[in-house]
This record gives C-alpha cells, sequence and structure tokens, in this order.
C-alpha cells in the first residue's frame, strides 16, 4: 500500500514538472511572479515620429507595457497611447497636424475684434512690468497656446474620463518635465493632461514655460531625456527605452548658425540623454541618420525606421509578449457619454485682476448647454485673442448623472508693456516706434497706448484710448490725439525735386457696433489743425497756408486677414465717407475712398490676392490732403507717393509661392492712376506695374527684395527689412 502511493506521489511530480517544462512562455509568466514591464519614450522633436513605429512593431510581437513614461515629443506620443489611441490613429493625428504653424506665433488675429486692430504696432522687442512696476523679462520666443490647444483635442476626453488621473489611462502614464526654478526633474502623474504634455515639450528660450502647482515647467529632456529611472522606480522589472535624441556629430569647416546652435544643444543634453540608458533591458536607436528634430514632413519615413529597428529586438521582446491588449472599453463608454451632458457649472482660475464679465462675454458655452467641444475651442480662442491672458487652458470634469463642469484655467498677461520696433526700406530708408501700453485698465479689457513714430521723413506723437467692447456688448469706442509732421520727397517726371513739409495736430474719437467680430461700422468725429510750408522749386507751387478743419466720420470696416505682414487668408475691406464742416465754405470738402483686399491660399502653398483702391476728393485744402499713389504695394516701377491727385484709381493682382525652406516668391500686376478730377478720368491712361522678387520672413519681420517695373522703360529695385507700420 505504501508502495502505491509512494509510486503516485513520484507519478504525479513528473506529470506537473513536464506540464510546467512545456508550457508556454506566456503562461509561465503568467503564473510566476508577474514582471511589470515598461515602454520609456525619449524626446527629440520630429524625430520622436518614430515612437509610433515602436509601438506598433510592439503590438505585432504582441508586446503591451504596464507603463509608459514619456519625454517631450515622447510624452506626446506615449499619452495618445496610452489613452487608447492605436498607432495608425496617432499616425493620422501627427501627420493632420500643422507643426510649423503650431510652433509659430499665434494670436487668432482673424477672429479678433476689428477694433483691436485699427492700430497695430509689431514689435521686435517687448518689455513687460508686474503691478509693481518691477521687469518681467522675456522667458519664450513663441506661445505654448496653438500647441496646447491641439493636444487638448485629443486629450479632453480621457482627461474626462479619468478625472485627471494618468494611472486611471488605458495604460498608465507619466510625463517628465524640468522645473526651471530648481533645475530639477518632475514626474507628472495627475492634471490636466494636455498641460502635463505642453510642460513636458515646452523647449527653454522658444516655448513659454508652463505653471503648474508651484512649478515652472519646461522641456523634460533637460534633465532626463530617456527617463528610465523613473520607471524603475515605479517598479518596472523590464523596460524597453527608445532615444530618438539628436547627437553630437562631426562639424564641417563651414558651420551655419543653426549647425552651431543645434550642436550645442546636443552637447548641453548629452548628459541627459545617456545617463539612464544602462538601466533599459531592450535599448532601440532609430537609424533616424540625418533628419532633424524639425523635420515635420518625414512621418512614415521615422515610423518605418522606428518600426524596423524594433522588429530587430524581437527575442529580446518575446519572452515578455502577454498578448493581451490592455481594454479601453471603460474608458471609451465613458467618453461616448460626453455628447449627452451639459454643463452644471462653469469655474475659472481664482483672483483675476479681469472682471469675470470681461471672460464671460468671451465664452460661447453658458451654464445648462449642451457640451461641444467646438464652442469650447472657439471660447479658447475668444479668450486669448482679446490679448489679456497668456494661456488658456480647459478641462471637463464629471458632476453627477448627465452633468459635468467645466473649468478654464487663465495666465493673465501683465498690463504695462514696453515695446520697441523698427524697419528699413529704400523708399523711405529708417524708421522706428517706441510704445507704452496699458492693457485691461479697470479689469474690463480698456487699452491705453502712448507711441512715438520717428524717422527723417516721418514723426508722429499719439496717445489712443480704446475700448474693444462695451460691457457686453459688441459696441466699441476709440479716443486718439495725435501730432504728425511729414517730410515727403516730392516727385516730378521721376526725379527728386524737394520735399514738401506739413503738420496736423487733432484729436479723433468714434463708437460703432461690431459684427460678427471682424465688421465694424462706426461714426465720429475728427478735428484737425494742419499747417503747410512752402514750396517753390514744386509744379504747381506749394505755398504757405495753416487750416482747421472739423468732419464727420462715417466708416465700414472688415477685417479678418490671419496676419498682419503674410496673410494667407482673409480679406480688408475699408470703406470711408468724411464730410467737412466750417463757417468758410473754402474750407469745405467731401472725401470717399475704398480700399479692398483679399488673399486666399491653395494646397497650402500658393497664395493669390487682389487689390482695389478707389477714392475721390472734391476739393483739396493742400496737396497734402490728396490721394497718393506709387511705391512696391501701391504701383510697382514708381516711387513711393510719387503720383498725388483727387480721384485715384488702382487694381491689382498678385501671388505668393514657395521657393525653397523659409523663402517665397512673390509676382505681383498692378494698373491704377490718378487724376486731378472726374472730368479728366480716362481708363487709357490707367499706368501698368509689376514686381517680381523674393521674401523670407524673420523673427524681426519679412525681408523683401523686388524688381519693379511697367512698360514704358521705368525700373526701381526696392528693399525692405522688418515689419510694416
Amino acid at each position: 500500500m505504501c508502495n502505491c502511493i509512494v509510486k503516485s506521489k513520484v507519478l504525479f511530480f513528473i506529470l506537473t514538472l513536464a506540464l510546467i517544462l512545456n508550457a508556454p512562455q506566456a503562461v509561465l509568466c503568467q503564473d510566476s511572479t508577474h514582471v511589470k514591464t515598461a515602454l520609456v519614450l525619449s524626446g527629440g522633436g520630429a524625430r520622436g515620429f518614430a515612437h509610433i513605429g515602436v509601438i506598433k512593431a510592439l503590438e505585432e510581437i504582441g508586446f503591451y507595457p504596464d507603463l509608459i513614461v514619456g519625454t517631450s515629443m515622447g510624452a506626446l506620443i506615449g499619452a495618445l497611447y496610452a489613452a487608447g489611441k492605436t498607432p495608425e490613429e496617432i499616425q493620422t493625428y501627427v501627420e493632420e497636424t500643422n507643426w510649423i504653424k503650431l510652433f509659430s506665433y499665434q494670436s487668432y488675429r482673424e477672429i479678433e475684434f476689428v477694433s483691436q486692430k485699427m492700430v497695430e504696432l509689431p514689435a521686435i522687442f517687448s518689455l513687460r512690468f508686474d503691478n509693481h512696476f518691477n521687469v518681467i523679462f522675456p522667458k519664450n520666443l513663441l506661445s505654448t497656446q496653438g500647441i496646447n490647444e491641439r493636444i487638448t483635442q485629443a486629450t479632453i476626453y480621457p482627461d474626462f474620463a479619468t478625472g485627471g488621473d494618468f494611472d486611471s489611462l488605458t495604460i498608465p502614464f507619466r510625463a517628465i518635465a524640468t522645473d526651471i526654478r530648481t533645475g530639477k526633474s518632475v514626474v507628472l502623474r495627475s492634471g490636466n493632461l494636455a498641460k502635463a504634455i505642453t510642460a513636458s515639450s515646452s523647449y527653454p528660450f522658444i516655448l513659454a514655460p508652463v505653471a503648474i502647482d508651484s512649478f515652472l515647467l519646461i522641456d523634460g529632456g533637460l534633465t532626463n531625456n530617456v527617463p528610465c529611472d523613473v520607471a524603475q522606480d515605479l517598479g518596472a522589472n523590464f523596460i524597453i527605452a527608445v532615444d530618438a535624441s539628436s547627437k553630437i556629430v562631426r562639424l564641417g569647416n563651414e558651420i551655419d548658425p543653426f549647425s552651431l546652435w543645434g550642436q550645442a544643444v546636443n552637447t548641453i543634453s548629452f548628459f541627459s540623454d545617456t545617463r539612464n540608458l544602462h538601466l533599459a533591458n531592450v535599448l532601440i536607436h532609430p537609424e533616424i541618420g540625418e533628419i532633424t528634430s524639425t523635420d515635420f514632413d518625414s512621418v512614415q519615413t521615422l515610423i518605418d525606421y522606428g518600426y524596423e529597428q524594433t522588429k530587430l529586438q524581437v527575442e529580446k521582446i518575446h519572452p515578455y509578449a502577454t498578448h493581451r491588449k490592455p481594454s479601453a472599453d471603460q474608458l471609451n463608454r465613458t467618453i461616448s457619454q460626453t455628447d449627452s451632458l451639459f454643463i452644471r457649472s462653469i469655474h475659472f482660475t481664482p483672483n483675476l485682476l479681469t472682471k469675470k464679465m470681461v471672460i464671460d462675454r468671451e465664452i460661447t458655452l453658458k451654464k445648462g448647454d449642451r457640451w461641444n467641444l467646438n464652442l469650447a475651442r472657439r471660447s479658447v480662442k475668444n479668450l486669448y485673442s482679446t490679448g489679456l491672458f497668456k494661456n488658456v487652458y480647459i478641462s471637463l470634469s464629471q458632476a453627477g448623472g448627465d452633468s459635468a463642469d467645466l473649468k478654464f484655467d487663465i495666465e493673465e498677461q501683465e498690463r504695462t508693456q514696453f515695446s520697441f520696433g523698427a524697419r528699413f526700406d529704400s523708399e523711405r530708408e529708417t524708421r522706428g516706434f517706441a510704445s507704452m501700453k496699458y492693457k485691461n485698465l479697470f479689469g474690463v479689457g480698456i487699452d491705453n497706448l502712448v507711441y512715438l513714430i520717428a524717422s527723417d521723413q516721418y514723426r508722429r506723437l499719439a496717445w489712443d484710448f480704446r475700448t474693444p467692447r462695451i460691457w457686453t456688448t459688441t459696441l466699441t469706442g476709440y479716443l486718439s490725439l495725435f501730432r504728425q509732421e511729414e517730410n515727403i520727397p516730392l516727385y516730378q517726371n521721376m526725379k527728386r525735386t524737394s520735399f514738401g513739409e506739413f503738420t496736423k495736430t487733432g484729436l479723433e474719437f468714434s463708437g460703432g457696433v461690431q459684427v460678427k467680430r471682424v465688421g465694424l461700422t462706426s461714426v465720429g468725429f475728427q478735428y484737425e489743425s494742419t499747417n503747410v510750408e512752402s514750396d517753390s522749386s514744386y509744379r504747381p507751387i506749394i505755398s504757405k497756408t495753416s487750416y482747421e478743419t472739423g468732419s464727420l466720420l462715417l466708416r465700414i470696416l472688415v477685417e479678418n486677414t490671419d496676419d498682419i505682414d503674410l496673410p494667407t487668408r482673409g480679406r480688408i475691406n475699408n470703406v470711408l465717407f468724411q464730410h467737412s464742416f466750417n463757417k468758410n465754405k473754402l474750407l469745405l470738402f467731401d472725401r470717399f475712398s475704398v480700399e479692398s483686399s483679399s488673399f486666399e491660399t491653395f494646397n497650402d502653398k500658393y497664395t493669390f490676392s487682389t487689390n482695389l483702391q478707389l477714392g475721390y476728393l472734391n476739393s483739396a485744402l493742400s496737396i497734402f490732403e490728396k490721394f497718393r499713389l506709387g511705391g512696391s504695394e501701391s504701383l510697382p516701377g514708381y516711387h513711393q507717393d510719387e503720383l498725388w491727385g483727387r480721384l485715384i484709381l488702382s487694381v491689382g493682382i498678385g501671388v505668393r509661392a514657395p521657393l525653397a525652406s523659409g523663402i517665397y516668391y512673390q509676382l505681383t500686376g498692378k494698373f491704377g492712376n490718378v487724376w486731378e478730377d472726374i472730368q479728366y478720368f480716362n481708363w487709357r491712361e490707367l499706368r501698368p506695374g509689376f514686381k517680381t522678387g523674393v521674401l523670407i520672413p524673420t523673427p524681426v519681420g519679412p525681408i523683401s527684395l523686388d524688381y519693379g517695373f511697367n512698360l514704358h522703360g521705368r525700373n526701381l529695385v526696392y528693399l525692405s527689412i522688418g515689419h510694416n507700420f
């Protein structure tokens, strides 16, 4: 009996051992102590698109990590995957994103109220001051608003479903950033997911730091670009790390500034890039080669590199492949309920200087409304376009049942700002400006602007008081006091004969109603005192004179262009009627003018423009009240303001297209002329003017070099550098 029992036990032991030894590897891992796996994704800008290929290959192998840790672009790709998106969906997302536009300054100018655009002085350099008049030195060149807005589109619903807990995503997730105050790495584990990704990607000096709690955060790649140690600290036993960062390379004899900057950054980041690589069980280095961190057009190539390099590591990865994809069903069920949500309440950042009324009037979603992502995004753009705020973040949180709370996390701009700008052009030489603006007076959005524009030929000192919106209405008000002096070159037969000098001192105030933010109908009053210096060398002779005029102004203005220098879409329509009143009938006049421009871009490359200028003045008190024509933008082939008259007509068409990276070719054709009265108008007297040239956008404004000519042997070269003002 005992022998039978012993034999049975031995047989059971042998059978059990055989089953264990022949069990599939995945079952072995499941039955033994579970190995916690992690996927660590580095930064690297556009090179980080290789992470998508890595994830795609890992899924084919059957490997699904228990944790994802990402830095910068790795934080974005990792967060999207952790939120349940497939590699194909992530690829579509990055391909549909206009990365160049996101990394450029975005003011949402096309939806600004038209009253905000009536006086624009594009600055090269600005200094802001806090409420105690302490200087706030610039920390960045570009805003993160555009990036955050794009990321929010993809993350607001996962944020809502998880309540801001990154552990509750389909795969637990961590983002790495750097606290600029201490220089230490910060691990972000909860909160607004889009804001965390933006902070992790905020490259110093280029993008603005992001404030989260007590931290002021910038790119995590500066301190921990491949954060394997974070994964290890969170209990990961098996770590796959992907390093897509740029490497230090040997430079040639000729070093351009961009290569120098890139090499310097790579050198500084070398320790951050390499210090944790030894902690990875599998290290994937996509063979990216010469593709740079700003090459956002090489998406598929980078994905292929990541995919191919991961497939080479299949033998190391396969033992940890569970073939069990984390379920996103619960997350998706919660997200699907958002279509039926109602807004229970709307919250703002507390202790703002801006009045609640100013914020409320820009938000298109109201308490009790059904949730709508497009309206929420429009609200963010409306708030940012006021110019009162640095950044605007939104989040949606569950409030029970079919209701939700909407929160706007708002960072206010400093109110006091000094700005400086300059421009050179071959017709008017160098001019500059200095301005002081006090924004958001009394917290209701009123702007005060004092500025001086100065050059050898033009000087203007002015104080402008403007309220873009009166309370919650679309009414607007404007007041300006000014003094203007001009020494204008006067031409006869294409030759400069003298300079015409005059001075205007006056005031203007107007009020009107704005239509759909981009339209304005206004009524105003203008008073001017004018002094004209004599000039006997010009024909007709300019006599010394002084006169004062008061006039009624009626204006219809539509302006929705997206850029002040290089519009790609939108139109400008400016219709003005001016009627003077004076006891002296000799000082009476009526002026009517129409200026219209439109811009349309096709295939994201070719921008076509049209232009019309029409005006009539029934009586000119001096030559300087007449319409002017000529110059690169007005009538190519002629000097700026070479032609003067009481009747003006000009029509034109132009095209701008990319010639090379960062360089554009432009071609413009115009027909125009001026006449002394309607009775002298003749279609055959329209003068042709054409220009062809190149344009290079720069941080200090566009550089434009053009050759202007007509069909009568006239030609001029125009050079301009800087913003137009």
